[in-house]
């Protein structure tokens, strides 16, 4: 009975490495979000940048609202799908659903806060929150793509901060593409190849 009530040192650590596992494993297989934000914020940018550049639109803003509430519904649909097939949420798991919510709230907020005072105020602080999400989950999981990733935000974010708004679009663009799309994808593939 004691040896049950007393986990050594090494059946803690032992414990504690396969739930981070376990977690790791769900958010892997769940690369889906990541790709899926990546290309439409990507996507959005880059379109952005063309109607404003090149064809000079008063409307560059509209991919935005299309692309984004088009990714909600999405990324709704996928959740409940993934939720129906879960069997159990690690703490780990609903610690970073937590940490996402937040960044989506204070995502809205900004677009907000941009609507209100201008797009150029709001892009550099859009990186800066993309990056921190990606920072807790890289870190979390410890997962050195998402990290890196963070890191390149957060250098778009600060550049962003001394450039006219339609290069922000493009260092928006890069942002989400080694914040997301790139780690979604080795994400994809270590889940694919048992790596993580």
């Amino acid at each position: 009975m004691e040896t049950k009530e007393n986990l050594n040192e090494q059946d803690s650590l032992k414990i504690i490495n396969e739930m981070i596992a376990t977690a790791k494993t769900s958010v892997s297989d769940n690369s889906f979000h990541y790709l899926l934000w990546g290309w439409l914020v990507l996507i959005a940018s880059g379109l952005d940048y063309y109607l404003l550049t090149i064809t000079h639109s008063p409307n560059h803003w509209l991919p935005w609202p299309v692309l984004m509430g088009t990714g909600g519904i999405i990324a709704l649909i996928y959740s409940l799908f993934q939720k129906r097939k879960e069997k159990v949420k690690t703490y780990f798991e609903t610690f970073l659903g937590h940490t996402w919510f937040s960044v989506l709230v204070a995502l809205f907020l900004t677009a907000f806060v941009g609507g209100r005072f201008g797009g150029q105020i709001a892009y550099p602080v859009i990186m800066i929150i993309y990056g921190m999400g990606l920072f807790v989950s890289g870190m979390t999981f410890r997962f050195i793509p998402l990290i890196i990733g963070s890191i390149i935000c957060w250098a778009c974010a600060a550049a962003a901060c001394y450039v006219t708004h339609d290069i922000q679009l493009i260092l928006l663009g890069i942002s989400v593409l080694s914040g997301y799309i790139i780690p979604g994808y080795i994400l994809k593939l270590s889940f694919k190849n048992g790596t993580v």
